[in-house]
């Protein structure tokens, strides 16, 4: 069982059917930001059950990676002015993690639950939820399998960024 947990098939294939069902509707920002989660999936032993978690991932502020000292751009470096940019730029995505999601959790940046209801069912109750609490930053996410959430989790991540540096 553990050698799947390397299989980069079976991660591709977790982070393909992963559905992002609901993103924050404002973006990152250029200082800390937090962006809260919602993520749903199947219990492993009792597919019919689901497991929620609720987190937060921690965005550090843009850094910015410059190739040399004297303002020289990678354009330069490069001898690329169009495809290179003038920096490189990056953000740090951070988030707690449990290995034993079979248990319910609960603290300030994570909380793990176990429910009765199909995935389909808990994924809906929390859409009502942020809904009528008039909740807008929180993204839901439908996990294929929540042994491996942190994929999923970087699926969200991805879908956000692409949107974010969409020119």
């Amino acid at each position: 069982m553990f050698d799947r947990a390397r299989d980069p098939e079976l991660l591709r294939s977790i982070f393909e059917r992963t559905r992002v069902l609901r993103k924050p509707l404002r973006g990152i920002i250029a200082g800390y930001h937090v962006l809260p989660y919602i993520l749903v999936g199947p219990q492993e032993e009792q597919q019919q059950r689901s497991v929620e978690i609720r987190g937060k991932i921690r965005v550090s502020p843009r850094l910015v990676l410059a190739p040399g000292q004297h303002g020289q751009t990678y354009g330069e470096l490069f001898r690329d002015q169009e495809v290179m940019d003038q920096a490189l730029v990056a953000r740090v995505f951070s988030f707690l993690y449990s290995s034993r999601h079979q248990v319910t959790l609960e603290h300030e940046e994570l909380k793990i639950t176990r429910s009765d209801r199909e995935p389909e069912a808990q994924i809906h109750r929390s859409l009502d939820e942020l809904l009528q609490r008039e909740i807008i930053d929180t993204g839901v996410i439908l996990c294929p399998q929540v042994r491996f959430y942190p994929v999923s989790i970087d699926r969200f991540i991805t879908e956000i960024l692409d949107e974010e540096f969409r020119p």
